[in-house]
């Protein structure tokens, strides 16, 4: 039996995408350019792509380029830095705006909900390796045209009910991004804790909430989901009346976790003060950790959908 081809982006496709970033997003001011490393100066910043410029045929050939890449460099680090100088040399990053995961889910919910004026935000820690350390089924490396199914086809998400249900059945616009929108270096893990290197914990909240400002700059009403503990320690002091919380709940800001949130106000949101713009947020654990996302953090998880009008999910755990 031949091996299936896989499905790539068509121009039309690409047409799509790029024209809702460029409604959602705008021009891209300093501080969100800074912030997705449009001008690769980090190391692995070589993930996003300025869709106001990109064409399809830059898409084409760097995702001409990876797939060779892919197939005729073995060696984890070797494979990385090539793939990196793909990106210096087409001018477009590995994804067609963001990540794969942002691509797929404007392609699948933005016509439908364009004209709506609001969008969640799922806010998760940092992308996958440029090459995933090496394991029994490896990551394949990131190709801007390959249209990879996303955040609506990770089925153990949808399992332990993570995803909002208007989100599921497309009645949601969706933005799917990480905290930090770097890969991580060539070799390592793909699963473990999020490590910024020292001062970009501070840099990633200056973007994030440049982004937050940008997009509602552009009539979106914007609400957060976030997945993770790292993400919530990094966004946690920026939450209206935490000092008062800190003191409610009779302890130091550094030891409340995002269970010990979940648990002291289940199925409720907060308040999220992203520089100018007070937005609601849910911080949730990662859906990736049973052990946490367990169905008492799902029930927690779907009320707070519920609150933020994206619906309750009768899935079972």
């Amino acid at each position: 039996m031949n091996k299936q081809e896989p499905r790539m982006y068509t121009p039309d496709d690409v047409k799509v995408i790029t024209e809702a970033y460029q409604h959602i997003f705008g021009p891209i001011g300093t501080d969100l350019r800074e912030y997705w490393d449009l001008d690769r100066k980090r190391a692995w910043g070589c993930l996003t792509t300025d869709f106001n410029i990109a064409t399809y045929e830059q898409y084409e050939e760097a995702s001409r380029r990876a797939i060779e890449i892919e197939a005729t460099i073995s060696d984890p680090r070797d494979r990385g830095c090539a793939l990196r100088e793909v990106t210096r040399k087409c001018g477009v990053g590995l994804s067609l705006g963001v990540c794969p995961w942002m691509d797929h889910g404007l392609f699948q919910t933005y016509e439908r909900n364009k004209h709506k004026g609001r969008l969640t935000i799922i806010l998760g820690h940092d992308w996958y390796p440029i090459v995933p350390l090496r394991n029994k089924k490896p990551h394949p490396v990131d190709v801007p045209l390959l249209r990879k199914e996303g955040l609506l086809g990770e089925q153990k998400y949808k399992n332990v009910r993570a995803i909002p249900p208007a989100i599921m059945n497309g009645t949601e616009l969706l933005l799917f991004l990480n905290f930090k929108p770097d890969f991580r270096p060539p070799n390592a893990p793909v699963t473990g804790p999020f490590n910024p290197y020292p001062g970009y914990s501070e840099d990633c909240r200056e973007g994030f909430n440049a982004l937050v400002e940008t997009v509602s700059r552009n009539n979106f009403k914007v609400q957060v989901i976030s997945w993770g503990a790292a993400v919530w320690e990094s966004l946690r002091t920026q939450v209206n009346g935490w000092a008062s919380l800190c003191e409610q709940l009779k302890e130091a800001q550094k030891a409340i976790g995002v269970l010990a949130i979940a648990k002291e106000k289940p199925g409720s949101f907060l308040e999220l003060c992203c520089g100018k713009q007070n937005v609601r947020y849910l911080p949730l654990a990662h859906p990736c950790d049973r052990r946490n996302f367990d169905k008492q953090h799902a029930e927690h998880a779907n009320n707070g959908f519920r609150e933020m009008g994206l619906g309750g999910s009768a899935t079972p755990i």
